[in-house]
């Protein structure tokens, strides 16, 4: 049994010597986050992560490095580990938050820039209010013809009469296309508006990094465009040619009313994410976008996702706050 006991003694001691030779293989890395609130005011007690990682067997080991964040919101974490570096904070009555940073070299078994002073910025909980939100990637809406003016009522969630049960051409979408095959076709969609005050506008921000809560929290009162066009292209031989942009999103005015030609109220909501099409694998085309209405007619965009007003969602077509 004593044998028995030191052999395994010994083994224990060279997993450990190896374990600790194979992270001094990697770089020392530290990094310094600051945790602010909307206004630039830190935070204090917030839970911060950080994570750093190595490469163990031909998969990625995370080392996790986590604790509160003193009274000037700052916390630290270092950590032998690769270049990248992810990162988050949470606190109650906010947002989670979260990022990632790439170490730029390495010198003298140091990543440089030696602890970079980080900022992460939490987004406070408000006022969240039921919304008709829902995510068509995996379950996409069919036009149902080419080359007309078809209304889809985001309530409903259906396309409006002859083709369907929605009631309020809220989007009016028009399909043009020619189409040889899946490797050779051009197509337009257009995304239009009835009503006068109705439209969109075009917010640039990566969603794959920041607060849970994307995008302004009040729409803004002016700036919509009144039409929206996509375009997908492609020809043997050459690149696609697609309008969609990675960091697109969108935030929408609709069944605007006015009096004496001034806006009254309107109903306001946010695409995350662009609205993409493709006529591939279709008669006419498939449309994927994911939307968020608020339909008591003020500028609020803070959904709460425990109040979807779709009920009974496929699984797929279910969202968060994200």
């Amino acid at each position: 049994m004593l044998r028995f006991q030191i052999v395994m003694a010994l083994i224990f001691i060279l997993l450990v010597q190896n374990s600790c030779s194979f992270a001094s293989n990697y770089p020392q890395g530290k990094i310094s986050i600051t945790v602010l609130d909307e206004e630039g005011n830190p935070i204090e007690k917030a839970q911060v992560r950080i994570g750093f990682e190595q490469y163990v067997n031909g998969k990625y080991k995370g080392i996790p490095i986590g604790g509160q964040s003193n009274s000037v919101g700052k916390f630290s974490g270092e950590a032998h580990g690769t270049q990248a570096v992810s990162y988050g904070a949470s606190k109650e009555g906010y947002y989670n938050s979260h990022s990632e940073y790439y170490f730029k070299e390495k010198k003298m078994g140091r990543w440089e820039p030696w602890n970079p002073e980080l900022k992460i910025v939490l987004r406070k909980i408000e006022k969240p209010v039921p919304m008709y939100a829902r995510d068509t990637h995996l379950s996409p809406l069919e036009i149902p013809v080419a080359g007309k003016k078809i209304g889809f009522d985001l309530v409903v969630y259906d396309w409006v009469l002859p083709y369907g049960k929605g009631e309020h051409s809220d989007f009016i979408f028009k399909l043009d296309r020619e189409f040889v095959s899946d490797m050779e076709f051009t197509s337009f969609l257009t995304i239009a508006f009835p009503d006068k005050f109705d439209g969109i506008q075009v917010i640039n921000e990566d969603r794959l990094v920041g607060s849970q809560f994307k995008l302004l929290r009040f729409a803004p009162e002016a700036g919509y465009e009144k039409k929206l066009t996509q375009k997908l292209k492609r020809v043997i031989g050459k690149p696609m040619e697609d309008s969609s942009g990675k960091n697109r999103n969108y935030i929408f005015r609709i069944r605007s009313e006015e009096k004496d030609g001034k806006l009254i109220r309107a109903m306001y909501g946010k695409v995350l994410g662009d609205i993409e099409f493709d006529p591939r694998g279709s008669k006419t085309a498939k449309i994927f976008f994911k939307y968020y209405l608020n339909p008591d007619y003020t500028r609020n965009l803070e959904f709460d996702p425990n109040r979807n007003l779709f009920n009974n969602l496929k699984s797929t077509e279910q969202v968060g706050i994200e």
